[in-house]
């Protein structure tokens, strides 16, 4: 599906949506995506084949090209306006909205990545801070991790602060695993765990990804447990 040549087309990434319960898919589908159909958009993004089934149902109760060729008659010709975005200050957060953030980014970060140094397994489902599993990829992980990493950069919180919360988050992490008999402890050894190391490095050396990408950083250190 494409978007009307004088209108953006809106496309949703997993970046713009809030990491939620798988249980909420269908009624997230139902009641969220079609205003993104209301509002000029031609297509979205949708967690699952069952999400994507109840998402095209909007399409037959939605003319998006009647909504489009009515916005293209006061939409905004200024590009400037059209691009402005928000801007998070150091005051726009509480102590406790930080830590929050950073602990539930983390956690996710561990929990993928455990799983994809250790084991080889990518894109599944992964308990979250609330143990209600959730779908991580890489996508995901370079979200998190550059969200962090840029509030490193900007200085939301502190490299310590970070370290704090990995060393914590790996006792949650290694606690939803234990029945797993494949999975490697990261709290019984912080110093020599590939996986912390590797959870750890995504974050505070992110700022030297490529774009942010995680694959480098991955690669090197699945590599480096398939040869221990």
């Amino acid at each position: 599906m494409c978007g009307s040549p004088s209108i953006p087309l809106s496309f949703n990434l997993a970046a713009v949506l809030p990491r939620r319960s798988t249980s909420r898919v269908s009624f997230v589908t139902k009641s969220e995506k079609i205003e993104q159909l209301k509002s000029g958009g031609s297509c979205a993004w949708v967690p699952s084949p069952t999400a994507a089934s109840l998402h095209a149902l909007h399409y037959h109760q939605v003319s998006v090209e009647s909504i489009q060729s009515e916005l293209s008659t006061h939409i905004e010709s200024n590009i400037d306006g059209m691009l402005r975005y928000s801007v998070l200050t150091l005051t726009s957060l509480s102590s406790e909205e930080i830590k929050r953030e950073v602990d539930n980014n983390i956690q996710g970060i561990l929990g993928y990545v455990v799983r994809w140094i250790d084991q080889g397994i990518g894109c599944s489902k992964v308990p979250d801070i609330n143990n209600i599993g959730l779908m991580e990829d890489r996508a995901t992980l370079r979200i998190s991790s550059q969200l962090l990493t840029n509030w490193i950069n900007n200085g939301i919180c502190s490299t310590e602060f970070i370290l704090d919360s990995l060393k914590k988050m790996a006792k949650i992490v290694d606690k939803q695993n234990e029945h797993d008999e494949n999975y490697k402890m990261m709290s019984s050894d912080y110093n020599n765990n590939l996986a912390f190391d590797a959870a750890k490095k995504l974050i505070i050396d992110g700022v030297n990804q490529p774009n942010g990408y995680t694959e480098p950083l991955l690669h090197e250190y699945r590599k480096r447990a398939k040869k221990v």
